[in-house]
């Protein structure tokens, strides 16, 4: 999921073990006041496109 978002102009952090406990991971997102509604959006739709596709929502 990390490699399609950030392929798709999404930039997120993967967290993967030892991080987290074997056979989990996360995906750390950071937001800041600059990004506008549009550009959180824009990320939102792409979460939500990339997930359904690989099955996670």
């Amino acid at each position: 999921m990390w490699r399609l978002l950030a392929d798709d102009g999404v930039f997120i952090n993967p967290v993967i073990p030892p991080a987290v406990p074997p056979n989990d991971c996360l995906i750390r997102t950071s937001f800041m006041a600059t990004h506008t509604d549009d550009q959180l959006n824009m990320a939102l739709e792409k979460f939500d496109k990339i997930g359904k596709k690989l099955g996670v929502i």
